[in-house]
């Protein structure tokens, strides 16, 4: 005689376990958010509804423990939606363009989540800057919708807008599979309110998954092939 049970239960196939050998098409099932160890918990992702599957993770970074960085695309619409996840002690922030390449972060397009206050990060928001190392945090700029929330230590924000509507940095090429990758930086303060950085991670690069493919937006990631190895 059983001693305990549970029933009434469903058993849900998961996006890792697709069906392009079956016929059907694997995108139809979106996949979940990375469990690479970037993020604890899925359901930590910045999140699109797990059914809409317009939207698609297209990177994630973690180049300062505990400060996650998202790029979401809505091929539909062509939106991306840069969402970041992090701390709320101190503001954090990543750097976008060819600057972010290890030169310095002057020119970078720069999305970052601070406080107006030096020690209190409850009204913690998004802000965009053209940064300059030489004298920030840069030029303050606007573009899109954005949104951002504080739950006890955690703060989470995002910025959405077109592909291509920031002049300082185009996203087109990496949502649509023309580029691979893309120069990346962060940074982060001691305090919510954006002042000079006590840490910097420069010179990095974001990488779109292989789920991030191009059928839904006219171009067949297959056609980018990568160039050989050349070691």
């Amino acid at each position: 005689v059983h001693t305990t049970t549970n029933g009434g239960q469903t058993l849900t196939r998961p996006a890792t376990c697709t069906c392009s050998d079956t016929g059907n098409d694997a995108t139809d099932f979106p996949s979940p958010a990375p469990t690479d160890g970037t993020v604890d918990d899925v359901t930590d992702a910045p999140t699109a509804d797990d059914t809409d599957d317009t939207v698609d993770i297209c990177g994630t970074a973690e180049l300062i423990t505990g400060q996650i960085l998202y790029v979401l695309r809505d091929a539909t619409n062509k939106q991306v939606t840069i969402s970041l996840q992090g701390s709320s002690d101190q503001w954090f922030g990543y750097g976008f363009g060819p600057t972010a390449d290890g030169s310095g972060m002057t020119g970078a397009f720069g999305v970052v989540l601070t406080s107006g206050s030096s020690t209190d990060s409850a009204d913690m928001a998004v802000a965009q800057y053209l940064l300059n190392s030489a004298s920030g945090p840069g030029t303050s700029l606007s573009y899109g919708t954005t949104t951002a929330q504080v739950a006890g230590s955690t703060v989470t924000g995002s910025l959405t807008m077109a592909y291509d509507a920031a002049a300082e940095f185009d996203f087109t090429d990496f949502l649509t599979c023309q580029v691979d990758s893309i120069d990346l930086l962060a940074a982060q303060g001691s305090g919510p309110n954006m002042a000079v950085h006590t840490t910097t991670n420069g010179g990095q690069t974001l990488t779109r998954p292989a789920t991030c493919t191009c059928s839904d937006t006219g171009n067949d990631a297959t056609d980018f092939p990568s160039p050989a190895p050349t070691d």
